[in-house]
């Protein structure tokens, strides 16, 4: 009985051993395959190049009758994949397009209908990449599917927005698939002048969970035609959405801010509000801002005592006034906060 033991489990190990070789070969046979595929799309690519450059630099118009093979059309789309990410000029871009409408749009089409994923999202980036305006019918189409996943809806709503679709604005509103921050940011970030104006013209159109984003952006971009925006939103505003527009009055080098401080209440603001505020304070080198700063140098948040200090120092005469904090004050935070921002600035004086 030991022995027959014995005999199942040398079968089942020897099994075993033969199904792991098989996968092992099966693995390497694949990767070569690919390694030589790989290989000769490259070598194509290389032959190719230069009929690429003629035609979108030169207008030598030849490759758009031509036939090619299997991979040589695999290392065309790759070639001019390449020439969209870095051409400048959009008589360029345009040959790029119609190259890719004639030859590729039709492929793009079958592949957004393909089970694997990994085909239907790259068929979405070349579209982006190539700009085929004219697949936003189809595009709509399946956009309205519900069977997509969220990465594809996702690049799906970029590409219309990036087209300025007709009515891209209730496309990005549609409260069925709300979508995380980073991407309404990346959304507003593709958008021309003339969209994202809209987006601030019909800025209460919009839930809050897309205004936020827009206000990151204006910061960002650095929009500093949007302050008077910012300014009049300031007035009505309050919680998360005043935070976002001092952050971005902040990063915009917003320094008028003592003319607005009647609208914000200290005492009841967040340290987040209270930490813009600090910064804020620090841009306007006037000296009413010391007594606010001094106030907030007793803040009992670290970030926002930190910042009043820093924002004290590049007022003028600051220095003066943290040395009065630290040798006059009853608040043990002002004086260790003034004293540590004196020592940084190497203006401190012998106690």
């Amino acid at each position: 009985m030991v022995n027959n033991f014995v005999s199942i489990v040398l079968v089942i190990i020897l099994a075993f051993f033969i199904l792991l070789s098989i996968i092992f070969i099966f693995m390497l046979v694949t990767k070569l395959m690919q390694n030589n595929l790989r290989k000769n799309i490259d070598q194509h690519k290389e032959e190719l190049r230069a009929n690429v450059f003629e035609y979108l630099y030169r207008q030598n118009a030849d490759i758009l009758e031509r036939e090619w093979s299997g991979k040589q059309w695999k290392a065309m789309e790759e070639l001019f994949s390449d020439f969209a990410d870095v051409i400048q000029g959009d008589e360029v871009q345009e040959r790029i397009t119609l190259f890719a409408n004639t030859h590729f749009m039709e492929k793009y089409k079958r592949n957004l209908l393909r089970r694997r994923w990994s085909i239907r999202m790259n068929s979405l980036y070349a579209i982006e990449d190539f700009q085929l305006k004219s697949m936003v019918p189809y595009l709509l189409n399946t956009y309205e599917k519900r069977s997509l996943s969220q990465e594809e809806r996702r690049q799906l709503l970029k590409i219309l927005v990036r087209f300025e679709t007709n009515h891209w604005e209730e496309l990005v509103k549609e409260p069925n698939w709300r979508l995380s921050e980073f991407m309404y940011r990346s959304l507003v970030g593709v958008m021309t002048e003339r969209q994202f104006q809209g987006m601030v013209t019909n800025f209460d159109a919009f839930p809050e969970y897309i205004q936020l984003p827009v206000l990151d952006m204006i910061g960002i971009e650095g929009k500093r035609e949007f302050l008077p925006f910012l300014e009049d939103l300031l007035k009505i505003s309050s919680g998360e959405k005043k935070i976002r527009i001092l952050k971005a009055m902040n990063e915009l080098g917003f320094s008028k801010i003592l003319e607005w401080m009647e609208y914000v209440d200290l005492p009841e603001s967040t340290w987040e509000e209270r930490l813009m505020l600090s910064k804020l304070l620090g841009r306007t080198n006037r000296k009413e801002s010391l007594f606010i700063l001094t106030e907030l140098l007793s803040d009992t948040n670290y970030d926002v005592r930190n910042n009043a200090a820093q924002s004290i120092l590049s007022i003028e005469g600051g220095a003066d006034h943290l040395h009065q904090i630290l040798e006059t004050s009853t608040d043990r935070f002002a004086r260790d906060m003034a004293e540590e921002w004196l020592q940084r600035g190497g203006q401190i004086r012998g106690r």
